[in-house]
C-alpha cells in the first residue's frame, strides 16, 4: 500500500474500500493539525465535516462544558454532517497535540457521483459509528437510570 494513502486502510470510516478507491478519497481529504487546546468543531461550525483521530487525543464536551467522550485514535466524530448542515450538539476540543483527517460530505458526495461504490462504503462506516455510539449512549442511559434510582431510594 502507498504511503500517498496515508494508512487510511487501517480505519474505520475507510473499512472495505480497496487501494484504488483509497487513492481516490486521498485526493478530497485533509489532515490537519491541532495544538492543545485547540477547538477542532463547535457548534457554531455548521460544516459538513467528518473528523478521524489519528494521533493525539481529543475531548467531545457539551455546550454547558460538560466531558462527555474522549476520542480514540481512528475513531470517527463529527458524524452528523453526513446528513446536512445541522448544528453541531458538542465541541470537540484537543486535549493534546493532535493529528485529525477531514472529510468533507459535500466533496464526498461529488466523489460519489462518479464513483457511488465509494460513497455507499464511507456512509455505511458512518452509519455503523453512529449505531455504536448509540449503543454506547443507551448503556450508559441505562446504568444512570439504575444509579439515580438506587440514590433516591435511599
Amino acid at each position: 500500500m502507498s504511503k500517498a494513502i496515508w494508512g487510511l486502510e487501517k480505519l474505520d470510516l475507510f473499512n472495505n474500500l480497496n487501494p484504488m478507491e483509497l487513492r481516490e478519497v486521498v485526493k478530497i481529504i485533509n489532515k490537519v493539525s491541532y495544538q492543545k487546546g485547540d477547538i477542532i468543531s463547535d457548534q457554531d461550525n455548521r460544516s459538513r465535516d467528518v473528523y478521524v483521530l489519528t494521533e493525539g487525543n481529543v475531548d467531545i464536551v457539551s455546550l454547558k462544558g460538560i466531558p462527555l467522550y474522549r476520542i480514540s485514535k481512528g475513531e470517527i466524530f463529527g458524524e452528523f454532517a453526513m446528513l446536512s448542515t445541522v448544528k453541531r450538539t458538542a465541541i470537540a476540543v484537543a486535549r493534546e497535540e493532535s493529528l485529525v483527517i477531514v472529510l468533507n460530505m459535500n466533496h464526498m458526495e461529488s466523489l460519489g457521483e462518479e464513483q457511488p461504490e465509494i460513497l455507499k462504503k464511507i456512509n455505511q462506516n458512518l452509519v455503523h459509528s453512529l449505531g455504536v455510539k448509540l449503543a454506547r449512549a443507551n448503556k450508559l442511559i441505562e446504568i444512570l437510570k439504575t444509579e439515580l434510582a438506587k440514590a433516591l431510594k435511599k
